[in-house]
Order: C-alpha cells, then structure tokens, then sequence
C-alpha cells in the first residue's frame, strides 16, 4: 500500500483545504474513516472539514455527540449551507461509498475535484469524474485503510478516533467474523496501541433497547429458504443499516450459512441485503439483481416493483444457483 500513500500525500500536498464525506446514514465506519482521515489531513498542515449534519450524529447512536465532546481536539463539521464559506483550493474526499447516490450531498461532487476511497466492489452506478480513486474489495473496512495510513504518515490518532475507527471495523465484520485477515487485526492492534478505548467502543456499539426489539421482531418473522439459507421480507420503510444488521445477525442462527434481508427504502424502492459466513457468493444474486458487493456482503437496490416481486425474483434465483 505503500504506493497509494505516497500518492495521496501528492494529493494532499497539492490543495488547502479538505472536504471529507462519508455516505448517507452514516455507520461508525464511515464516520470513522472520515474522522481519521481529517486528522491524517491536518498534520500535513492543511485545513479538514467532515461533511456531516450534526442530527445524523444522533440519528445514528445517541453517544456519538458524547464522543466528539471527549475529543482531544476539534474536529469541525459542515453541512450543505456552511461548507460554501471554505477557502483555498479545495478538494473533496469520499470515504466508504463510490455511488453518488449514497452521498451525504451528492451536489458537492459537480464543485470540487473529488478523490473516491472505498472497500466495496465496484458498483456500475459508481463516481466517474475524478482525480483519483482507490477501491480494495479486500479490505475489512475504510478504518482499517485509514489506520494504515496513520501509521504509515506516523501519526497516532486522537484515541476517541481510534476508538471509533476500532469500532468502524468491528461493526463491518460483524465482530471479526466476516472479511477478516492478519491484517485487520494487526489494523486493531495498533488502534489499541494509539489508545483506543475498548469501554467507550462498547458504548458506541450499544443500541436501544427499542431498536433492538424492532430489530428481533423482524428476525421472528424470519424463515429458511434452503437448508442453510435464510430470508427475512419486511413489510416496513427501513435504512440500509437496518437491512444489513438484520442480516448480519441472522447469520449467528444456526445452520444458516446465507442471509437475505428485503425491505421498503425511503427513497420508494426495495433493498436487499445479503450476508454470508463465506462459503456461499451472495454477490451473484446481487448482481443479476442489478447490486453487486462481496462474496459475503453485498446488496441492491430495486425500483418499480413490490416486496412480493422482488423476494420471488431473488427466490428464483437462489433455487436456480445457490
């Protein structure tokens, strides 16, 4: 990786000032990863802007206002009004999505040159003016990337970042169970040693407890496909993050290899979120649906047609497949 250092240090170089964005519901990974790649940015001097609303802070999970009131230093958050009084040449990074679509603000893309860094598979809908993009499908999660940069600029994060960039990488593999290699936890590793809080990652990881019994009702109505295949179809305007922490959990069940998650999205079309322990591709499914991913996290979205529509289709398609 020591080549895509080198070359964002060319890029950092090469502006003043710095718009990060992660995309739209933001997770602790893409929160995370934009935290860390602020600070990353100003010990090179130059000025950093997380692009983020302050109510999807507590949208998200009640204790992240907590943790930027414990930050050591101050992290400054602009949203679609402030970010226009930003001076000097700037440059917009994205972190953690490459579809224009799942931006926080899609419009800052056409006013800015833009860098895309990701750790999905590369989607047909994904950002093509840009000056540089970097995707590695390999990879956990942005926060591992972003640690490794930190070590590689030989910088140690403020720890309430690390601690959320520790956290980032615990929710994308579902506790170190998916997409995990030596190197994700030597990533933790060194989170722990900048001074990661693993007290305040368990309270950045906790929910409510109304949260969590939506989410076991959903997963009561839960039903197997195959003998390790399980399905679950929600008849209710959920986020991405819900669908994929429905899935992600039905694969704790046992016998059940697969998940697939189908809901209504707030933007009047149907999501599915599809989960696997690894021995079965989720992705190909997800791809002859129009989505794409990893062979053991990927998804999709689908317009003009009903729940009953799209969970027939996707049952097709398993029976014919999987």
């Amino acid at each position: 990786m020591e080549h895509l250092f080198q070359k964002l240090n060319e890029i950092i170089n090469a502006y003043d000032s710095f718009i990060i964005m992660g995309h739209k519901d933001p997770d602790l990974d893409s929160l995370g990863s934009s935290l860390g790649l602020c600070e990353i940015i100003e010990s090179f001097g130059k000025k950093a802007y997380v692009f983020l609303n302050d109510k999807h802070l507590e949208k998200y999970n009640n204790n992240i206002r907590q943790t930027f009131d414990k930050m050591e230093k101050d992290v400054v958050c602009v949203n679609e009004r402030s970010y226009k009084k930003i001076d000097g040449k700037t440059l917009v990074i994205i972190t953690d999505t490459h579809i224009e679509e799942r931006l926080e603000y899609p419009k800052l893309i056409n006013e800015y040159d833009v860098v895309v860094l990701d750790h999905h598979i590369k989607n047909k809908k994904y950002i093509k003016d840009t000056i540089f993009t970097y995707m590695d499908s390999n990879l956990s999660s942005m926060s591992e990337l972003i640690t490794y940069y930190a070590e590689y600029v030989n910088i140690d994060l403020d720890n309430v970042i690390a601690s959320v960039l520790l956290a980032g990488i615990e929710i994308d593999t579902n506790g170190f169970n998916l997409k995990t290699t030596s190197r994700t936890y030597e990533a933790a590793s060194t989170l722990m040693e900048m001074g990661a809080d693993s007290i305040l990652k368990q309270e950045l990881l906790k929910e409510s407890k109304e949260d969590y019994l939506k989410r076991a009702t959903h997963i009561g109505g839960s039903f197997m496909v195959t003998d390790n295949i399980a399905m679950c179809v929600i008849n209710k305007t959920l986020t991405t993050k819900d669908l994929a922490e429905i899935a992600e959990e039905l694969l704790n069940f046992e016998d059940v290899e697969a998940s697939f998650v189908i809901g209504k999205l707030e933007d009047e079309c149907i999501g599915i979120s599809a989960r696997s322990l690894g021995e079965i591709d989720v992705s190909e499914p997800m791809k002859k649906m129009g989505g794409g991913g990893h062979s053991s996290n990927a998804a999709t979205q689908i317009k003009d047609k009903t729940l009953k529509e799209v969970k027939q289709e996707i049952i097709d398609i398993i029976s014919k497949e999987i």
